[in-house]
């Protein structure tokens, strides 16, 4: 049995939210919400909802991405 997305959603008042409620497709590996083929965004083979999935991107994949990238320095081109 499926549960239904668990995401909000809500007008720009703030006033009223509503539940998407359409059948989950898996769960947000951040916070475990039930999420929808259309609520779910995929990074690092895990799904997230939108809200977890920003701040994972923020703070993983563009730190680990930062590191992965070695500056040139001025020295290195002038030895080439």
């Amino acid at each position: 049995m499926h549960l239904a997305c668990q995401i909000e959603f809500g007008d720009a008042s703030g006033a009223e939210t509503v539940r998407c409620g359409k059948p989950s497709i898996a769960q947000c590996a951040d916070c475990g919400a039930a999420i929808c083929i259309q609520c779910r965004t995929e990074c690092c083979e895990e799904s997230f909802c939108d809200y977890c999935y920003e701040y994972h991107v923020a703070n993983y994949c563009l730190p680990k991405s930062a590191q992965r990238e070695r500056p040139v320095h001025a020295d290195q081109d002038a030895a080439a």
